[in-house]
């Protein structure tokens, strides 16, 4: 009989997390007028949120792929493509009938399944990391911790250039392959296997304390329409504190046993239903938005009824659709 494996709760929150911040970055039309300053920076704060949702994803698969034994190449490609192909492919039917439905032109149907303009890139983006994987893998178990530092040094030295539109900094000089998403999978197992000096309290203070200091330099320089290259949103030294923030207060929260009391409540199930679901979610909520887009009232007083609804029916749609069967194994669950 096969042993079922313990959750580990601060990746299902994580999880959780990232799929709302996802969906956090899709939603701002339901916001209504923003007619003062305040309106503006609480729409920017809650957008820039939503930023730290992709690097959550991808450090969690680190944690989860890296430093691991894969004696055959061929079954870890097959299972990790198997996981995120069939349900690919589900959904972006079911999406592509929704945009028959709303008349979208053809052009932008296959834009969609490209992912230009839509979330599909990440989808794209996920099958270079899994091709990348064993590779780096071999790398981190070779050099270890050392390893790390070595990749994660270089990987954040091209974030700071490519924040501030400065890589390459010579034609000829490219690390490319340091340069673009690889990194946050690296970040995600250096944190979770780094064994810091400090306390678990003063672990999750300082991730909070890098959570809140890199949101609130990236929305004053968002606000001010002064940051040089906004356009790079995830290969940017901001959206990477912000995420080694959540990632750090988060998983040291739970080492200090904050989340004790929520593991095997309503909340708790919760938030591992959601986890469990959130790879549908990334889909769905594409199909909900599009719908919900429709009755959208465009007023801040509705906008938290409006969200939360969103939410819901993203994670009802896989969800149910996990229990029908055969469907189960592309629902995304």
């Amino acid at each position: 009989m096969a042993v079922k494996k313990e959750r580990i709760f601060y990746y299902d929150l994580l999880r959780a997390f990232a799929i709302i911040a996802v969906i956090i970055c899709h939603v701002d039309f339901y916001f209504g007028p923003l007619n003062t300053p305040f309106e503006v920076i609480a729409q920017l704060t809650f957008h820039d949120i939503g930023r730290i949702g992709v690097p959550i994803f991808l450090m969690i698969s680190g944690a989860l792929l890296l430093n691991r034994d894969y004696s055959n190449l061929g079954d870890f490609l097959k299972r990790r493509f198997a996981r995120i192909i069939y349900p690919f492919i589900f959904w972006i039917i079911l999406i592509t009938l929704t945009n028959f439905y709303f008349h979208k032109p053809y052009s932008y149907m296959w834009n969609v399944f490209i992912g230009n303009p839509s979330i599909m890139w990440y989808f794209w983006t996920l099958i270079g990391i899994y091709l990348a994987i064993p590779i780096i893998n071999i790398f981190i178990k070779e050099y270890g911790e050392t390893g790390c530092k070595y990749f994660l040094a270089i990987w954040i030295i091209t974030i700071i250039l490519n924040t501030f539109n400065m890589y390459p900094l010579f034609p000829y000089f490219k690390l490319d392959y340091f340069a673009g998403f690889i990194g946050y999978p690296v970040l995600g197992y250096y944190l979770s296997t780094k064994k810091f000096s400090y306390s678990n309290r003063k672990m999750w203070i300082v991730g909070l304390l890098i959570l809140l200091i890199s949101l609130g330099i990236f929305v004053a320089y968002t606000y001010s329409n002064s940051f040089p290259s906004v356009e790079v949103m995830y290969q940017n030294i901001l959206v990477a504190g912000m995420g080694i923030g959540m990632y750090l207060f988060i998983e040291y929260l739970d080492k200090e046993n904050k989340f004790n009391s929520i593991k095997n409540n309503a909340i708790g199930k919760t938030i591992s239903s959601i986890s469990l679901c959130s790879y549908g979610m990334y889909f769905s909520h594409v199909i909900i938005i599009m719908f919900m887009s429709k009755i959208n009232p465009h007023s801040n007083i509705l906008f938290p009824a409006m969200f939360i609804a969103t939410i819901f029916l993203s994670w009802l749609l896989p969800y149910i659709f996990s229990k029908i069967p055969y469907v189960k194994k592309v629902s995304g669950v």
